[in-house]
């Protein structure tokens, strides 16, 4: 995609995406990455999450087509304070790019988010973060992270 960073480019490759997958982005800004996910999972759907308003409403314009395929969605949220809707299906694959909750900015929301994020996932889900070669995993077991039964 032309609006995808070669960071971010490096960030997206590197998630191990499968057709039909439901991703979850944290704090995904104008929602680059977030299209280029929905352009891989085929007929899987990506819910971007950021706290600014500002973001969610770019991200809105920016992936106008992705939102109305039903591909993609967004909501004004939190980390911390994520939580799944009432009957929404849990997520595949969680990552995050420059969330202070997660990369030490933040410690004590970065636990309270890892907590909130790890209930919104399916058993086998992978939480990965920036800040490795591009990426590095966080394993919600070793985080102490309640996981949802499948």
């Amino acid at each position: 995609m032309s609006d995808l960073s070669p960071r971010l480019a490096a960030i997206v490759d590197a998630l191990p995406l499968r057709p039909g997958m439901r991703v979850l982005e944290i704090g995904g800004g104008p929602a680059a990455a977030a299209r280029a996910v929905a352009q891989r999972i085929g007929d899987g759907h990506v819910l971007m999450i950021d706290r600014s308003a500002k973001s969610i409403a770019l991200a809105q314009q920016n992936a106008a087509a992705e939102i109305a395929a039903g591909l993609m969605s967004v909501r004004q949220v939190a980390a911390e304070d994520f939580e799944l809707l009432a009957g929404e299906a849990p997520f595949d694959l969680a990552f995050a790019v420059r969330v202070g909750a997660f990369d030490g900015r933040h410690p004590e929301a970065g636990r309270i988010a890892v907590r909130r994020i790890a209930a919104a996932l399916t058993s086998q889900a992978r939480l990965f973060i920036d800040g490795g070669d591009p990426l590095r995993e966080l394993r919600l077991a070793d985080l102490g992270a309640a996981r949802p039964e499948p």
